[in-house]
C-alpha cells in the first residue's frame, strides 16, 4: 500500500520451481473455439434425432435434459464441447421460450 513495489505482488510466473509445469492449468487449448462449435453441433445433432420422436418436439424441456444431461457426463472433460453443448441448450431455451410467449399472447397459431 506504501507504493512501493516489494515483488510479492502474487504472480508466480516469474518463480516457477524447475520442473513444474509450464502450461497454467487454466490456459485454454489452441482448438477451444474449435470444441465449443463442436459442442453446439453435437447438440443440434441430438435435437434433429427428436424427430423420431415427434411428440417430443412438445416437451423439448423435458426431452433436452433427457439426453444434454448424459452428453455432459460423457464429455465431462473436454470443457469446450461442454461450453458448446450449454451454450446450444441456452439457445434452444430461449427460442422454445419465445415461441411459447408468441403461443400464449395469441400472436402464433397452430
Amino acid at each position: 500500500m506504501t507504493g512501493v513495489n516489494n515483488g510479492d505482488n502474487g504472480d508466480n510466473r516469474d518463480n516457477r520451481q524447475p520442473g513444474s509445469p509450464s502450461k497454467s492449468p487454466y490456459e485454454k487449448s489452441p482448438h477451444h473455439v474449435k470444441h465449443v462449435f463442436l459442442g453446439i453441433g453435437i447438440l443440434a445433432v441430438l435435437h434433429c434425432l427428436l424427430f423420431l420422436f415427434p411428440i417430443g418436439f412438445f416437451f423439448i424441456s423435458i426431452a433436452q435434459i433427457v439426453y444434454l444431461l448424459p452428453a455432459i457426463l460423457v464429455f465431462n472433460k473436454k470443457t469446450g464441447i461442454v461450453q458448446g453443448l450449454l451454450i446450444g441448450a441456452g439457445i434452444t431455451f430461449l427460442v422454445n421460450a419465445a415461441c411459447f410467449g408468441l403461443l400464449v399472447s395469441g400472436n402464433l397459431s397452430l
